[in-house]
Order: C-alpha cells, then structure tokens, then sequence
C-alpha cells in the first residue's frame, strides 16, 4: 500500500509539474485606420466553449444595430465584459494588454482559419489619441477581431470599427457584417509556429 501511495504522489507531482501549454499567438499590422502601422500581438490562451461564448454574446447584443460610443453611456457593456473570464490578450505595444473575452476558431475548406475575437475594451483605448477608429465613425466600447488565414497560416483581418455584427445564436458565434467589407485593419496577419517542445 505504501509503494502504490508514493507512486500516486509522484504521478500527482509530475503532472502539476509540466507547464502549461503555450499560447497560440498570431500577428499582424493595423491598417486603414486611425493608427495605421501598429503591431499587433495576440494571445490565445484558450479557445471559448459554447457556453462561453454564449454568456460573452448575450453582453454585446445591444450593439447589433450599429456603432455604440464607448463615452456616452454604453460602459455597461465594457464593464459587463470585464467580469467574465479572460481567455487571452491582445497587445499593441503597450505596458497594458487587452483582454480577449472571447476566442473562436473554424477550419476552412482549403486549410485555413477563421478566427474571432473579442475583447473588452475598444482597441486603442490607452493611447494618446483614444480609441482607434475607421474614418470618422465613433468605436464601439469592446473589439471584434475578425481574421482569416490560408492554407499556410497567412492572412487579413478585420475590425469592428463600424462594421456591423452578426449573431448566430445556434452556433453561438459573432461576425462582422455588411455587403461591402471594406478594407483590411489588420495586414500581414499570421500564425507563429508553436515553439518546437509543444508541437
């Protein structure tokens, strides 16, 4: 009995051991916006389950039906944000990260992904000129990061300045709408390989 009780000891302590898997991080550079040239460096640290999602989407639906200013009364949905679970960060460069909320990945037909993100703050909210936003539009009190990649894990990204959201509320999943998807917010995006040891 001894024997069989140090051994479960040892496996106990050789698990809480490893380390945690790393985070899945992707790149890119900010366009066509108020902060043109900005790297972007994003952490995934997991992936949202449904009900995740679903508690991150029921915050946000009062934005549906266009941009919401994040000074003029709309903090309740930052705020209700801020106490769900973090899951990530995005970094700009900064002292300060962005909380990731939200993390959602699907496998495209030729490879790639489709990845979304949401935080909860609006991008660039810490720099000197205020939030980021696209032409003279007014950025909403949280950010949607759409991004797609290929096949070899380059791609494009989009925000939601502006740029409406759409809910699907039988996959519990957000994107960004509109017939005209305008240009890029975010080139050069990319996935960086995981370090060798957790591959």
């Amino acid at each position: 009995m001894a024997a069989l009780g140090i051994t479960i000891v040892v496996a106990a302590t050789a698990a809480a051991a490893q380390p945690p898997p790393p985070p899945e991080t992707f790149t890119g550079t900010t366009a066509n916006m108020s902060a043109p040239g900005v790297l972007l460096r994003i952490n995934v640290l997991r992936w949202s389950e449904e009900a995740d999602r679903e508690a991150v989407l029921a915050e946000i639906e009062p934005a549906l039906d266009g941009a919401v200013p994040y000074d003029d009364g709309a903090e309740t949905i930052s705020d209700a944000l801020q106490d769900l679970q973090t899951v990530g960060y995005i970094w700009t460069g900064g002292a300060l990260g962005y909380a990731l909320k939200y993390t959602h990945r699907t496998e495209l037909p030729d490879g790639g992904e489709h990845i979304v993100l949401v935080t909860d703050r609006p991008l660039g909210r810490w720099d000197r000129n205020g939030p980021w936003r696209d032409r003279d539009t007014e950025p909403r009190d949280f950010t949607v990061v759409e991004i797609r990649l290929d096949a070899e894990g380059d791609g494009e990204g989009r925000m939601s300045l502006a740029a409406p959201l759409v809910i699907d509320a039988e996959q519990q999943t957000v994107s960004l709408g509109g017939d005209d998807a305008g240009p890029a917010h975010l080139e050069n995006a990319e996935r960086e390989p995981l370090p060798y040891w957790a591959r």
